[in-house]
């Protein structure tokens, strides 16, 4: 079995200099362990920007938590520990979101047709309105020729006159728009939805 390698005298003493707020040792440590935790972060989250941001924000709380810091125990399990911590609370929080739109979309599309006077259903179809206004004027049209005449790729391709695989792609890009602006801008909206189980009682 692996185990972490233990901590030098040199270390230890970088360390304890830290706990006692000690800048420059800070920086050491920085300079040191920095690229070993981005190494471990972008290979659990497999994104670079991300597992930037998550590095900076561990060193960020060591910082915080200086007088916290342990020298009896091993600092570089302790600080992945911290970082594997980061990626995973990101991870669960996208998946989250993720989760959230897709719930939010599929619940629009559902009742984008019906002419029930519902309060939650308008305010739903207002942001989805909204985000479909905000669309690049080529998206927004294949989203409407698709989406409200019901036409097929091939379709919408020979009447446009553009290949099928560009509408494809217009189509992902502008019901990816879509979910992530209802997401963010129908937080509240969502919030009731999510905490009610309105989808699942409908």
């Amino acid at each position: 079995m692996y185990t972490e390698p233990s901590d030098t005298a040199e270390d230890i003493e970088l360390l304890t200099k830290v706990r006692n707020g000690d800048q420059l040792a800070f920086a050491q440590i920085y300079n040191q362990y920095r690229s070993k935790m981005y190494a471990y972060a972008s290979n659990l989250c497999k994104s670079p920007e991300t597992a930037e941001e998550i590095v900076q924000e561990v060193f960020i709380r060591l910082w915080q938590k200086k007088e916290q810091i342990n020298t009896d125990l091993n600092f570089s399990a302790y600080i992945k520990k911290i970082t594997l911590n980061h990626v995973l609370n990101h991870l669960k929080k996208v998946a989250r979101e993720k989760s959230l739109q897709d719930e939010v979309f599929q619940y629009i599309e559902a009742i984008r047709n019906t002419t029930e006077d519902n309060l939650l259903q308008k305010e739903l179809l207002k942001t989805y309105n909204e985000a479909i206004a905000l669309l690049p004027p080529q998206k927004k049209i294949i989203y409407h020729m698709s989406r409200n005449e019901e036409m097929t790729h091939d379709q919408i391709a020979e009447q446009l006159n553009i290949s099928k695989n560009t509408v494809k792609n217009h189509m992902v890009e502008a019901t990816k728009f879509i979910r992530s602006y209802v997401g963010k801008h129908g937080s509240i909206v969502c919030f009731i939805i999510a905490s009610s189980n309105y989808f699942h009682s409908n």
